[in-house]
């Protein structure tokens, strides 16, 4: 009985030891040179749909796997899940979450193996872009003794390099994409009334914020009516912050200045420094235009206080949803 328990016990040390010995983190990468567009390829990177049937390594082992999909592709929280009989795909879900500057910050789940947290870092190279894909996650104490024994890039590094020539390929077989001319302005002092309030966005939900815009502009646009009051813009929303689970917003009408609003806030900026970007498409292709100004920003050391959208085209008379115009402005801090 003794021996037993020695031998467990001397089981026991090795584990600990080799756990101790095994990697804490496990992080795999793989680079490629795109000709195209950096604002373009983020956009794309984003579509979980175009993932699926044009650059996933995963879907050529498998093209008859069940995918669903759910949120809006593009948005935040947007996701596709799968499930296939082959071993090498099996079931699973990936996730968008943000893009922060350069990188798109995507979970990926494998039934079985966890969840790893998967970065798309695109930049700027020249007339095309660098494109890094990266898988990192957390290795738990009680199994790093495993890694010790396994060659995670060997065996899903080759998967990333397929798929980045697979992306290679399909972005630069694309038209080129336009080019967004980013103005630097100067309002003349301005000042906006409407609504505020905090909207879920989970998983991509835009429904609950269109809902919140279409509810209110009527009402503002009463308002503004039954005062005798004239707007010189569009319907707009301001964006004070965007987040995963909410976004901080308002909708709003401009309203001369100094004039009392009862019943709304008031938003004034005071002969602001904007940057301005004139959007034609419907909303879903505006996250170009955004990453655009983001990086003029990033460029050039600025920092914005919140961002307004002016909703030039009324889309129940303009039916082509590529004459939509919205202007997109961002303004700046002082």
């Amino acid at each position: 009985m003794k021996k037993i328990i020695y031998v467990l016990i001397g089981l026991l040390a090795v584990w600990l030891i080799l756990c101790i010995a095994g990697p804490s983190e496990v992080k795999v990468g793989r680079s490629i040179d795109i000709n195209a567009n950096a604002d373009m390829i983020r956009t794309k990177i984003t579509d979980l749909k175009f993932f699926h049937e044009s650059w996933s390594p995963w879907t050529e082992k498998d093209p008859g796997m069940k995918v669903t999909y759910s949120g809006t592709a593009g948005q935040e929280g947007a996701s596709m899940s799968w499930v296939s009989d082959k071993d090498e795909v099996g079931v699973g879900s990936m996730t968008y979450k943000y893009t922060h500057g350069d990188t798109i910050m995507q979970s990926l789940y494998f039934e079985g193996q966890g969840a790893a947290q998967i970065y798309h870092v695109v930049t700027a190279n020249g007339e095309g872009s660098k494109v890094t894909w990266i898988m990192q996650n957390d290795v738990p104490f009680y199994v790093r003794f495993m890694m010790l024994f396994m060659n995670i890039d060997k065996m899903v590094g080759p998967d990333f390099e397929k798929g980045l020539n697979k992306l290679k390929t399909a972005m630069e077989s694309m038209p080129a994409v336009a080019t967004y001319e980013i103005k630097e302005e100067q309002w003349e002092p301005r000042t906006y009334a409407g609504i505020r309030a905090k909207i879920n966005v989970e998983n991509g939900d835009m429904s609950k914020m269109t809902a919140f815009m279409g509810e209110n502009w009527p009402k503002l646009y009463d308002y503004l009516t039954q005062n005798k009051l004239e707007s010189n813009c569009k319907p707009s929303a301001i964006f004070f912050e965007w987040g995963e689970k909410e976004t901080d917003m308002a909708t709003v009408v401009c309203v001369p200045n100094n004039t009392e609003v009862k019943g709304y806030e008031k938003w004034h900026f005071p002969n602001a420094t904007v940057l301005h970007v004139a959007y034609y498409g419907d909303e879903a292709g505006s996250m170009a235009a955004h990453n655009a100004i983001g990086d003029y920003m990033k460029k050039n050391n600025k920092e914005q206080l919140c961002v307004v959208e002016e909703y030039v085209t009324d889309h129940a008379v303009e039916k082509d949803p590529a004459k939509w115009l919205t202007n997109i402005y961002y303004v700046l801090k002082k």
